[in-house]
């Protein structure tokens, strides 16, 4: 037998509902309804996420799927509730039957789902999104939640439960999407005067990838880069890449052949374009095309324009390098499962969109992926995910959002280990709550260098994303302020 709510506690709640129910203007009443049902299935909150997507950048995009992953969770969480806990619908009789919505909503009446959803998107938004666009949530969150009981849908109580099961679902999504605020102006790096340019770009190459160009709206395809390009540099070389092109070969004669040396693509062009600007010892700008373009936006170009706009400022600067057995990576080296969802995804995307293979790949990974086993300096361990970084990442949860230094000579080390029992549960919880287990589990640290052994069968590698078939045993070390790149303008 399901069970009811308490008899002291349903008094209450009708004469809190008997006093919400009288309050209004009449002539408000047909509006009532209106809302009401325009509130079904999540409209509002589907609406909201699909516009911040669609037009919002990186931040925004992803304010988004955390607030819409919120509501949905809590959603569900509340049609789990009512089928545990019995409550008939209030007796509407004395409500105005121009108040009344339409439809007829037959399920239990405890919590409210509407009110559920409605509270989980707006604490989930409300994390990062700008200060009036939050308001506006909240207050038709507020409205959802109050018209559901002044139609006579739901008691007070039931809306009130609905507040309950949203504000933890808000809680548990900031945990799994925690807010990656951006840099100001760019991480710390060591100052070298002045790039000593061509204001219209003579002695400058720029070696445009059009296959890292990014998928949202406003992304710049190749034409438009190389018209951004051409008309503020109009005496700088322009290389495109085609598919047949080796990128090593084509960005070591650009360095070769150049005084400066620019690339536009994502994180992976970039590091094909530094272990070019290394061995010839040119300087390296990076115009931000690419899907998530870390290293660019750390060095504080967000986009096109302000690339330019830094070389024009002619702002250089020397930054460290990471090198796993001497290959360069500028951002991540990764091992243990995220290799393999990298190649999923690479594989997945030409077919149908990067970031839902991402994510495809990120559900078989899920539930597919067995621990590796490893030896980080000399010590076995058990490994879902490991993660060394090229300088210390600023930690909000369990994500690397950010660096504030470029320059701190150090490899951030992190691995999320398997516990001997419900490995799987053991790994998510650490993930979501924080939690280090000591041992097993989830341990971070900083270091000058670092030895990796891999057995047989799980020895790839993702450096800055590209996948990297590597030996039994690798070395991480670091080049302090090895790499030459101009930057954007400091406070």
């Amino acid at each position: 037998m399901r069970p009811h709510l308490s008899r002291p506690f349903s008094r209450a709640d009708r004469y809190l509902y008997e006093k919400v129910t009288a309050i209004g203007p009449p002539a408000l009443d047909p509006v009532t309804p209106r809302f009401v049902q325009a509130t079904d299935h999540m409209a509002p909150w589907l609406l909201v996420s699909a516009t911040l997507a669609a037009v919002g950048g990186p931040r925004l995009r992803r304010t988004a799927l955390r607030a819409i992953a919120a509501a949905g969770a809590a959603n569900a969480a509340s049609f789990v509730v009512k089928n545990l806990v019995t409550r008939s619908r209030p007796d509407s009789s004395r409500v105005p039957s121009a108040r009344r919505p339409y439809r007829t909503y037959g399920n239990s009446s405890f919590p409210s789902g509407h009110t559920a959803a409605a509270a989980a998107f707006a604490g989930g938004i409300a994390v990062d999104a700008p200060r009036p666009l939050s308001a506006v949530v909240w207050g038709i969150a507020g409205a959802v939640a109050l018209s559901r009981v002044h139609s006579g849908v739901h008691y007070p109580g039931d809306v009130a439960g609905g507040l309950a099961i949203g504000a933890a679902t808000a809680v548990l999504s900031r945990a799994a999407l925690p807010a990656r605020p951006e840099l100001v102006s760019g991480a710390r790096t060591v100052p070298e005067g002045s790039a000593g340019g061509d204001p219209e770009g003579s002695g400058v190459t720029v070696v445009v990838n059009p296959r890292s160009a990014g998928t949202g709206i406003g992304s710049p395809s190749f034409g438009d880069t190389a018209d951004r390009v051409t008309r503020s540099l109009p005496k700088a070389r322009i290389v495109p890449l085609t598919p047949d092109d080796d990128m090593a070969a084509v960005m070591d004669e650009a360095a070769r052949t150049s005084r400066i040396l620019a690339v536009s693509g994502g994180d992976g062009t970039a590091n094909a374009a530094a272990r070019a600007a290394l061995e010839h010892d040119r300087p390296l700008l990076v115009l931000p095309t690419g899907t998530l373009n870390n290293f660019a936006r750390t060095l504080g170009l967000t986009s096109v324009e302000t690339a330019l706009r830094a070389y024009a400022n002619g702002h250089l600067a020397r930054v460290d390098v990471g090198e796993a057995d001497g290959r360069v990576f500028l951002n991540t080296a990764t091992f243990g499962s995220h290799p393999r969802l990298v190649r999923r995804r690479d594989r997945w995307a030409p077919r149908i969109g990067k970031w839902p293979a991402f994510g495809l790949a990120l559900w078989r990974d899920l539930r597919e992926v067995e621990p590796t086993p490893t030896r980080i300096d000399g010590r076995p361990t058990r490994v879902w995910w490991a993660f060394v970084g090229n300088c210390r990442y600023r930690t909000h949860g369990r994500v690397p959002a950010m660096r504030e230094r470029l320059d701190d000579g150090r490899l951030d080390v992190r691995v999320l280990g398997a516990s001997r029992h419900s490995p799987r549960w053991h790994a998510l919880t650490d993930i979501l709550f924080d939690r280090s287990r000591g041992g097993d589990g989830y341990s971070s640290r900083l270091a000058t260098e670092l030895t990796l052994s891999l057995p047989a069968g799980h020895r790839h590698m993702s450096l800055d994303g590209e996948v990297w078939e590597c030996g039994e045993t690798v070395r991480f070390t670091k080049r302090p302020a090895a790499l030459r790149v101009i930057v954007a303008d400091t406070p």
